[in-house]
């Protein structure tokens, strides 16, 4: 990154859940976000890419990032097969003039699919141009604190061979060169979502 250049901080459509993206919009629109990254499916709204379009239009909030629908609350958002959402997700970045989908690594139940997720980022991400960056998520826990596996390999996807990662505030130290390299080395400019 140049030293004239500083990252985008955009504001998450999820961050004003139970809310919807268009107030997603209006709070980015009155309080200067660089722009949005769009959550798609925690509101129907937000999987109606012609209405989003519309919204980023309206409230001159350029969309960033989507974040493609791979969380366990919208498994059946765009349908249900894994690789569809991804390019589905491509289509909506390009429409909406985003150039990163952001997607988190697989359920163990979805085996074929983290078989090949690596590979098949890499592969969207040359074959669509937009860059696909897989993002942590959280261990899950039962009350006894023993960790459940909800995630194939992992939760954390700092240790494999990806290409582009995106980590939420919890980065750990011994990540945060690698994150911040991958954002150099991988994009020209980095997005900070809130």
């Amino acid at each position: 990154m140049t030293a004239s250049a500083r990252p985008k901080v955009a504001l998450s459509t999820s961050s004003v859940y139970p809310e919807s993206s268009a107030v997603a919009f209006e709070v980015a629109n009155r309080l200067g976000f660089d722009g949005v990254e769009l959550m798609v499916g925690l509101d129907p709204l937000s999987a109606d890419v012609d209405a989003v379009e519309r919204l980023r239009d309206y409230f001159e909030v350029p969309v960033v990032s989507v974040h493609s629908p791979c969380l366990l609350v919208t498994q059946r958002v765009w349908g249900t097969d894994p690789w569809e959402k991804l390019e589905r997700s491509a289509k909506a970045a390009h429409q909406l003039g985003a150039d990163l989908v952001v997607v988190h690594p697989p359920f163990r139940w979805q085996r074929g699919y983290a078989a090949s997720f690596i590979a098949g980022v890499r592969r969207l991400t040359e074959s669509t141009g937009i860059t696909f960056s897989v993002e942590n998520m959280y261990p899950w826990r039962t009350p006894g604190g023993t960790e459940l596996r909800a995630y194939a390999p992992g939760w954390d996807p700092s240790d494999l061979d990806y290409d582009h990662l995106t980590s939420t505030c919890r980065t750990p130290p011994r990540l945060a060169n690698r994150l911040l390299t991958t954002c150099d080395v991988g994009r020209s400019d980095s997005v900070t979502s809130i």
